[in-house]
């Protein structure tokens, strides 16, 4: 059976992150770019960070359970305080009666960290992965999806409220290619509308994303970032290397996601 990730573990490794980059704590000026296309700030790459967040909802993989909430948003303030800037997380961590679970977790943490730091001006980023469930065959059907996770993730028109990038989860292009256009056009509208700062997209290789970024590029949509796996279980060169090449030439950020490949890599006690 594979290991799981432990939420005390991954709040362990965070705490070492955040030590080893800042092992005083003392605040130090933060270079910032921006997030692929868009124009979201976002820190270069030598001090860029992010939180995943599927084990918020996850039962299978990671045994969540209601009582790791408190845990949870401990981990998130933490994160926060220590210069965490992007978020990702999905409407399908956590499903059933748990639908969004991770979402609201976020909201909930943000809402917290707000609370305690009401004078903060930073805006963290919560990128969230809209399940291309087979059903959604309409640009309005994918829309309401995405309109449903920017309402659990608590986005508002507030000038400091979370910037909001919906993605896609994953391609149908290789089980139900004409839903691709549904998808898109529903990321499309988000953004036209002003419902997402820019778009993101995940687990596409370098053709398909070249295709998705054109698609975008001609309806003037900024593409923030294409999401891969990049753990210690995948080949680089074979699997990782050309999205990365093809993002770098087309504006793109790539994020990877599973470093320790959903556990396999990590010590369980």
């Amino acid at each position: 059976m594979m290991p799981q990730l432990k939420l005390k573990y991954s709040l362990l490794l965070l705490l070492l992150l955040l030590h080893l980059t800042n092992p005083l704590s003392i605040p130090t000026p933060t270079p910032t770019t921006t997030l692929g296309q868009s124009s979201i700030p976002f820190p270069s790459s030598s001090t860029a960070s992010a939180l995943g967040t599927w084990s918020w909802g996850n039962r299978l993989l990671y045994s969540y359970s209601s009582d790791d909430d408190a845990n949870i948003l401990d981990a998130y303030n933490l994160a926060r305080g220590g210069g965490v800037t992007l978020y990702d997380t999905g409407d399908s961590y956590g499903t059933g009666k748990i639908k969004g679970n991770a979402e609201r977790l976020l909201r909930e943490g943000e809402e917290l960290y707000r609370k305690a730091n009401p004078t903060s001006t930073s805006r963290p980023i919560f990128l969230s992965k809209i399940a291309v469930y087979p059903w959604l065959l309409t640009p309005s059907s994918y829309y309401a999806n995405v309109l449903s996770s920017r309402s659990r993730l608590g986005i508002t028109s507030s000038p400091t409220s979370p910037y909001f990038v919906p993605s896609i989860h994953w391609s149908p292009r290789g089980y139900l290619p004409f839903q691709t256009q549904a998808i898109y056009g529903g990321l499309l509208k988000a953004y036209e509308t002003g419902n997402a700062d820019a778009v993101g997209l995940s687990n596409l290789g370098p053709t398909e994303l070249a295709d998705a970024v054109e698609y975008f590029r001609c309806r003037g949509v900024p593409v923030a970032c294409n999401q891969v796996q990049a753990s210690l279980a995948v080949d680089y060169e074979r699997d990782v290397r050309g999205a990365v090449e093809a993002a770098d030439a087309l504006g793109v950020a790539t994020l990877g996601y599973s470093p320790l490949a959903l556990g396999m890599f990590a010590r369980e006690r």
